[in-house]
């Protein structure tokens, strides 16, 4: 894909190394998975942590917790609930955890592109298999220097 001058400054500023290298390679409808992290570029912008439930108020330790989880899904509502509006717009199809400011979007390559250009979105990372490496437990190992003691 062809990125205009403007556009690869915030490129280079929000995007890792793959995806910025996705975006070069593949053709502007070519449909790519980014994660993103939303929030205000500036941690000055970031609203103020409210207040924190009494937990003497509450009839459990669930209960109290029900209510901390639903006080932080209204405060990320406030905060992201424009820049999620603007990646829908995007025609990105944000997925995202309800108590964490970051997303999964899947769209084409131009608009994942666009996206970098909003105030709200602050990293982007190409969406990638992770591959766990697992112990071969069926294979025999060799005998450690405490199997002797």
């Amino acid at each position: 894909m062809i990125i205009e001058p403007e556009k690869s400054k915030w490129l280079r500023r929000k995007a890792d190394p793959m995806l910025e290298k996705a975006l070069e390679d593949v053709e502007d409808d070519s449909i790519l998975r980014a994660v993103m992290v939303l929030g205000p570029e500036d941690a000055a912008e970031a609203e103020a942590d409210p207040p924190k439930h009494d937990p003497e108020k509450f009839t459990s330790v669930r209960a109290h917790r029900e209510a901390l989880i639903e006080q932080q899904r209204d405060r990320l509502t406030r905060r992201l609930g424009p820049t999620l509006r603007q990646l829908e717009e995007l025609s990105l199809r944000p997925r995202s955890a309800a108590t964490s400011g970051t997303v999964v979007v899947q769209g084409p390559a131009r608009q994942i592109l666009r996206s970098l250009e909003l105030s709200g979105v602050r990293h982007a990372s190409l969406d990638r298999k992770i591959d766990l490496i697992r112990p071969d437990r069926g294979k025999e190992q060799p005998p450690s220097e405490h199997d002797s003691e």
